[in-house]
């Protein structure tokens, strides 16, 4: 349970880049999240910098 408390606080972060999930989003991507090869909160985390570099924003050094 900890790991999805993780990954919906990344989804939700509004420092991290991108826009914040909606907990609609959130809710429909989940199952796919849990069947990634990493953890809950590092899958959460490389989908948010997917979007966000979507989205238009700067790849991270």
């Amino acid at each position: 349970m900890d790991a999805v408390v993780a990954a919906v606080a990344v989804l939700r972060d509004p420092g991290l880049p991108g826009t914040p999930w909606t907990i609609e989003q959130i809710a429909s991507m989940l199952p796919l999240l849990a069947e990634g090869a990493g953890s809950l909160p590092v899958e959460a985390e490389t989908i948010r910098w997917i979007c966000a570099v979507d989205e238009g924003a700067p790849l991270p050094d």
